[in-house]
């Protein structure tokens, strides 16, 4: 990090390789877009590359991106005029191996588990797959958002209720 603020572009490249694929996909669950997502995550690492002298000293790198990919997001959703349909999954970026039918499986309880994401307000969405998938810290999920700590986990834990009133129907069908 502290080679990257001086200038040393070898060295932001290794925080690109450590980060892209992280914010990629947090950006794609706010998007469900892949080539938007794709196209928001250039955006944040070229933001963070020209503000990267505005990170405080002690300031959370990780944090900081996750904060830029953010509100990234939200300002292209309120240019965005007639809402955008289709898209690629995240998951049909990466190519899985295995069963056929653990795949076929996989897949179904993703779609489900995303339909049910889907259904969250957003700012319970945000908050919960920042700590679902990225496994983000309380503390470090409420500095992205801007919300106290408290707060952070009030929204991960009204997420989590929500998903299993979502999802319990189809849980108790698959533990029979």
């Amino acid at each position: 990090m502290q080679d990257a603020r001086t200038g040393d572009r070898e060295a932001f490249c290794h925080l690109v390789d450590l980060y892209w694929d992280r914010i990629r996909r947090w950006v794609f669950t706010l998007t469900h877009h892949a080539q938007e997502a794709e196209d928001l995550t250039q955006e944040v690492f070229l933001k963070a590359w020209v503000n990267l002298n505005k990170l405080e000293e002690n300031g959370y790198f990780r944090a900081w991106l996750f904060r830029i990919a953010r509100n990234l997001a939200l300002d292209k959703r309120k240019r965005r005029t007639p809402p955008e349909t289709g898209g690629v999954p995240i998951e049909a970026l990466t190519a899985r191996e295995g069963d056929p039918l653990d795949s076929v499986l996989c897949d179904e309880a993703e779609e489900m588990l995303q339909a049910a994401c889907d259904k969250l307000p957003d700012n319970y969405r945000v908050a919960y797959l920042l700590w679902a998938q990225e496994r983000l810290p309380f503390a470090e999920l409420a500095e992205i958002l801007g919300i106290s700590e408290v707060n952070a986990r009030w929204r991960v834990c009204q997420a989590r209720q929500s998903l299993l009133r979502e999802l319990a129907p189809l849980l108790e069908v698959r533990a029979r």
